[in-house]
């Protein structure tokens, strides 16, 4: 491979910036539930019965509000360029969609919105990536990824 191949391949991968793994979660949940239950289950041989039913519904909120957050805890974008392809790679909530457009043809544009994504728009499909990418750093981004859409076309 010659050293404009080198160049003509660039792959950009954005992730979401989480403390926790999955199994971290669980984990997390299951010392947090004996945690709970022991100090109502201390409660509950004093007397004090009313403890219980607040711990569970507290158990059962954390559990939805863990879920929900496990469930996007391995989001990420992978934007892949090289000898004539684009490869777009967007995983929300384990739900894999993968595009695989002619870099030719591709316009980028900034969306000018509070989000402040960048637009990739192919034969009338349009798609926003740049979510996992810091608001300061998106300006490179598009700025790399344009002057890669040029060296590949």
């Amino acid at each position: 491979m010659n050293q404009k191949d080198d160049r003509a391949y660039r792959q950009w991968i954005f992730k979401k910036n989480c403390s926790f793994t999955p199994k971290q979660v669980g984990l997390f949940y299951l010392a947090q539930s004996v945690f709970s239950l022991f100090v109502a289950g201390f409660f509950l041989l004093q007397g004090v019965w009313i403890v219980l039913p607040f711990t569970f519904l507290e158990l059962t909120i954390l559990a939805i509000a863990l879920l929900i957050y496990s469930k996007h805890a391995t989001d990420y974008e992978i934007i892949a360029i090289g000898r004539g392809i684009l490869k777009i790679e967007l995983c929300n909530a384990g739900k894999v969609e993968q595009l695989i457009w002619n870099p030719t043809w591709v316009q980028l544009q900034k969306i000018l919105n509070d989000r402040k994504l960048i637009a990739l728009s192919y034969q009338g499909q349009e798609r926003e990536i740049g979510r996992f990418l810091h608001v300061t750093a998106r300006d490179k981004f598009l700025q790399d990824l344009r002057s890669q859409l040029r060296l590949v076309t």
